[in-house]
């Protein structure tokens, strides 16, 4: 496959682990330069060394943060990108994760913390990166890893679907008020995925059942009509083909990728 990403820059937060960091890796395998971020240290090393191993060597770099509603966290993320790559061509949000709970019974400061990460983390990650997009030339384009409850509220996973749903409205304006500068914005809607975090929603989703986390576990996988989860990998291919040039008029949209869960229209 040609180096669809030569010379281009990229934030990929969440990029420690999982989807986030398959999606790092695709980018460094086609020859971008690339800025994860994770909420620790140890993990935001960990996933550097595993993409320095890829053939990333000079290419990756690191940054541990808490990805939340502070305006400082996200401008110095992205402040750190440019003096390491020297600018920025894609923005990649990918953190957080899904939380089994009600929405009636979770605590405010749960409901507050997750939205903190989920919503405004992602909105604040794309309002600082803007004008360093806006800066550079080239194919640009911001990628936000959501979910499918976004378009299916589930019960069980309230802020997850909250926050999904509201960042499909906005970036749906934002992706409006970009589209004359050449800069895309797309969302991918992932399922359950076969990552770590299926093991904490199979937890999640066993304590409210009152069942073993084995069974929860099984029953995710096997609950999407086409019988398997998408794998990191596969989520991370939609992805880097919604960053690359093949999917250049394609913006402003949401994508599923969830084995069918979906049951609505598009």
């Amino acid at each position: 496959m040609a180096n669809r990403f030569e010379a281009r820059r990229a934030i990929v937060t969440g990029g420690s682990r999982g989807i986030g960091w398959a999606i790092a890796a695709g980018l460094v395998s086609e020859g971008a330069a690339v800025l994860i971020v994770g909420r620790t240290q140890a993990s935001v090393a960990d996933g550097v060394r595993r993409l320095e191993a890829l053939g990333g060597q000079g290419r990756v770099f690191g940054e541990a943060a808490e990805i939340g509603a502070d305006p400082a966290v996200h401008q110095a993320l992205v402040e750190a990108a440019a003096a390491r790559m020297g600018g920025l061509d894609y923005l990649v949000n990918a953190a957080g994760g899904a939380r089994v709970t009600s929405a009636l019974e979770a605590p405010w400061d749960v409901w507050q913390q997750e939205m903190n990460v989920k919503f405004w983390g992602y909105l604040g990650m794309i309002r600082a990166a803007v004008p360093l997009l806006k800066a550079s030339s080239g194919p640009r384009a911001i990628l936000n890893v959501l979910g499918i409850t976004g378009k299916d509220p589930n019960p069980a996973l309230p802020m997850a679907g909250a926050a999904n749903a509201a960042l499909r409205a906005v970036t749906k304006g934002i992706a409006t008020e970009l589209a004359p500068l050449g800069i895309r914005v797309v969302n991918i809607n992932p399922g359950a995925t076969e990552t770590a975090l299926l093991e904490t929603m199979a937890k999640g989703y066993a304590e409210r059942c009152q069942s073993s986390a084995e069974e929860m576990t099984a029953w995710l996988r096997q609950s999407p009509p086409l019988g398997r989860l998408p794998r990191p990998e596969e989520v991370a291919a939609l992805a880097l083909f919604l960053l690359s040039q093949a999917a250049a008029p394609i913006t402003g949209t949401s994508i599923d990728i969830d084995g069918g869960s979906h049951r609505g229209l598009a």
